[in-house]
């Protein structure tokens, strides 16, 4: 891809009452820029990220990589200003932008994206894990909406292609025409957190079924509000810093705990607690840990952390489709959605309004 000039540019939170416009969707055969800011795993693990594109390449999609997908300088990439100025380019050249896979070497490029050139060029922009911070802060700070989603390694390039759920959430909530009367987020119980050695043991076979894990109301109730959240780990590397995404008054916290222990839930809740963010929430809905793991002393009550934890009077959901785990749900970060929690016994749901594009 050509490179362009970045901007140094960290423009103000939009003031409430705030709502984020949807951007232009996928229509059948768009162009998709790829990009890779937070690690070389297309270098590393080429025939896992090759996959991907594959797959892509099989939904219709015209695939662009950008030059981040083909370098890797120590830890990261490309350096930092490159990487905005590539995303910038791959936004005003495609028809949207999906991360290559998560990583740790994106918050340094932050500084250099210029917002307001995101927003004006309104292509919805995809990716979770240490996308999480520009997932949240696309839709603070220009104002459109922007996806926690499927990224080409690690979902995309799975052997045999991406779990059909992950595919459908992904063109029903991007496409052309998404949900036109509003989304309920699919909630399958199957399910897969197991590790594969990338580029040797999923070339024979993709992830096996982890069992059956329901989504399950913790607290009954019911709200409605923007989507903010996903990694509690990547989100908690910008609370109070200029670049934090502070969720908008009355929002639908969706919220990933990778690998945590219940009793680092615990910690990271509390340091949301303590900063006013859970104040900020109407409701709270946990995804499937991947990793599941009990604290030192076998303690492995996740549930009762959370109710813990979370302001009384919410309703909490947990066990739903998000983030490091198979299949993944597509979010849509600052547009509204319906929290419905019945009684305990029965099943939760998350509904997604229909979109505002204007």
């Amino acid at each position: 891809m050509t490179r362009t000039a970045s901007a140094d540019s960290t423009p103000r939170t939009r003031p409430e009452p705030w709502t984020a416009r949807w951007p232009a969707p996928l229509a059948p055969g768009a162009t998709l820029g790829v990009w890779a800011p937070s690690s070389p795993a297309p270098v590393v693990f080429p025939r896992r990220f090759a996959r991907g594109v594959t797959a892509l390449r099989r939904r219709g999609y015209t695939v662009v990589t950008g030059e981040s997908c083909r370098s890797a300088h120590g830890a990261a990439t490309l350096p930092p200003a490159d990487l905005a100025a590539e995303l910038h380019t791959l936004l005003e050249e495609t028809d949207g932008v999906i991360a290559a896979v998560g990583g740790w070497t994106l918050t340094p490029v932050l500084p250099h994206l210029d917002f307001e050139r995101i927003g004006r060029a309104g292509r919805p922009l995809v990716g979770y894990s240490d996308l999480t911070s520009l997932v949240n802060l696309v839709p603070r700070r220009s104002g459109l909406v922007a996806f926690h989603g499927p990224m080409v390694v690690s979902e995309w390039g799975e052997a045999d292609g991406p779990w059909q759920a992950t595919e459908r959430e992904f063109d029903a909530v991007l496409g052309a025409d998404p949900h036109p009367g509003g989304r309920t987020v699919v909630t399958s119980g199957d399910w897969s957190d197991e590790n594969l050695f990338w580029d040797r043991e999923d070339d024979r076979r993709r992830r096996g079924n982890s069992g059956e894990q329901p989504a399950r109301v913790l607290r009954p109730g019911e709200a409605t509000g923007p989507l903010w959240g996903g990694s509690l780990l990547v989100l908690g590397l910008l609370l109070g810093t200029p670049l934090w995404p502070e969720p908008a008054p009355g929002s639908l916290l969706f919220l990933e705990a990778d690998g945590m222990a219940p009793d680092e839930l615990w910690a990271r809740l509390e340091q949301f607690r303590l900063a006013g963010v859970l104040d900020r929430a109407a409701g709270v809905v946990l995804g499937r840990i991947s990793g599941p793991r009990p604290t030192a002393s076998g303690y492995a009550g996740y549930d009762e952390i959370l109710l813990r934890c979370l302001p009384a009077g919410l309703p909490v959901a947990a066990g739903f489709p998000l983030g490091h785990a198979d299949p993944m749900a597509t979010l849509p970060v600052g547009a509204p959605a319906t929290l419905h929690c019945p009684d305990p016994a029965g099943t939760p749901t998350l509904r997604l309004l229909p979109p505002n594009r204007s």
